[in-house]
């Protein structure tokens, strides 16, 4: 019974599962660790900063003497350094940009790789559908061959090479095959449950909206990811710069408030007693034979002395208990010559690697402008080859000079099948790097479910 409720519950669950969408697909980044991971970093950096109110604290305590009657209770401030104050808050508000400059970059490198493949599964499927098509001409060409064996103009070669052909394109199909099956099995890694894919090639923009958004190229700004987050390392090493130098002016060593503690019970000294103390009204006239003792004496004509322990009082006031003491350092004798070139010097590395950067940025999307832009050019020309073959135009003027040949047909056929199949392969490249553009802007760090592509650099 409990076998049959699994498989019901199974066969209902793959009942439910729909096809997998582009709204699912990009659904799924939420729920990807890395970028969860970045998400907890951003939120800690954002929240993490408390107000520091001094560099140190401590509670001192010192026993003055093992008779435990006088104890001194001290709270010690270290005050921050002049200057750390703003040079600490301003490293965090760069770690702060950092991160979530860092969010974004995770977020676009994981659409990214979403985006791609999805897109080269629609352009594998379209590939395998040519593939076929030029298996079935080729297929048809062996046949015309193989009629036209025995007549004067049949050339063994032909056949031979069709036969070949076949053999490849056999290949490519089986490769496109396998090529579909890993590229679901990677879809299904972001999104399990789906039954089939159904990704609209409406959402993919056409490489004339493409072309028209690089027209003038692509300027690199500091919206980039990849620029603010040089930028937030950038201002992060010169706050650090900024926090070191600032802690060479601690003036100010500490502040301390104090009270002083006496116990009456446990206070005790040594004090000098003549006879005139301890004898007739003397205020010590219960310390006479400790005086006896120590002194021999019997009476008040005694010259000698004695010191004797005796209880003592703690008669201060109330505001004598409690001291402060501040501490404070010269610097007139320092040398901080070296730290301030040290200083210098951090700065002018931090702000080199920043353009180093900027640079390196710059040259890469570039790069990619110019490949898209040339990539493009090419497809044009294969799409109006074969949109002129597909129109028939040609197919008339190879029909009208080879009086209708089959093999000169079908090997028009062939062509605008090959042009299609190299602008197909052409779209796939100017995807990716169009993709890579799109990553560098930081269009594809934008939250929310939405069509990244059709958004575009502009």
């Amino acid at each position: 019974m409990k076998k049959f409720g699994l498989a019901t519950l199974a066969l209902s669950a793959a009942a439910f599962a729909g096809p997998l969408t582009w709204e699912q697909l990009i659904q799924s980044v939420d729920n990807d660790p890395r970028y969860q991971a970045s998400q907890q970093r951003a939120e800690m950096a954002s929240d993490g900063r408390r107000t520091k109110l001094w560099d140190k604290m401590e509670l001192r305590y010192k026993l003055d003497g093992f008779s435990f009657a006088s104890h001194d209770f001290e709270l010690r401030i270290t005050p921050k350094a002049f200057g750390e104050g703003s040079a600490d808050k301003a490293h965090w508000d760069a770690q702060v940009a950092y991160q979530k400059a860092r969010l974004v970059a995770d977020r676009a490198v994981l659409l990214y790789d979403r985006y791609d493949r999805a897109i080269h599964y629609i352009n594998r499927q379209r590939i395998a559908k040519l593939n076929k098509e030029l298996y079935q001409v080729n297929a048809d060409r062996i046949e015309v061959l193989h009629l036209k064996a025995g007549s004067t103009n049949f050339n063994p070669q032909d056949l031979i090479t069709a036969l070949e052909k076949e053999s490849a394109l056999r290949a490519d199909i089986m490769t496109d095959s396998t090529s579909l099956r890993n590229a679901e099995a990677k879809l299904r890694l972001w999104v399990p449950d789906f039954d089939g894919v159904e990704l609209d090639t409406t959402w993919l923009p056409s490489m004339e909206e493409i072309a028209s958004q690089l027209e003038n190229g692509l300027e690199v700004s500091a919206s980039f990811p990849v620029v603010a987050m040089a930028e937030g390392k950038m201002k992060s090493e010169k706050a650090k710069v900024q926090l070191d130098v600032s802690k060479g002016r601690d003036y100010i060593s500490h502040i301390g408030v104090g009270y002083s503690l006496k116990v009456e019970s446990l206070m005790e000294k040594y004090k000098e007693l003549e006879a005139y103390d301890v004898y007739g009204t003397g205020s010590y006239t219960s310390y006479q034979d400790q005086f006896e003792k120590a002194t021999g004496c019997i009476n008040s004509a005694c010259t000698s002395t004695a010191k004797i322990l005796i209880p003592d009082v703690d008669n201060r006031k109330t505001s004598d208990k409690f001291f402060a003491n501040v501490a404070f350092r010269l610097p007139f004798f320092d040398s901080n010559r070296s730290s301030d070139l040290k200083s210098q010097i951090a700065v002018l590395d931090a702000e080199g690697d920043y353009m180093k950067d900027f640079r390196d940025i710059t040259q890469k999307v570039t790069k990619l402008v110019d490949e898209v832009n040339a990539l493009i050019a090419q497809w044009k020309v294969l799409k109006d080859f074969s949109e002129k073959v597909n129109a028939g135009s040609i197919f008339e003027q190879f029909a009208k000079n080879a009086g209708s040949d089959p093999l000169l047909l079908l090997r028009a056929r062939e062509s605008a099948l090959e042009s299609e199949l190299k602008a197909i392969k052409l779209e796939n490249d100017i995807y990716s790097r169009y993709l890579s553009l799109l990553e560098y802007a930081g269009v594809l760090g934008a939250e929310g479910v939405q069509n990244h592509l059709q958004k575009g650099l502009k």
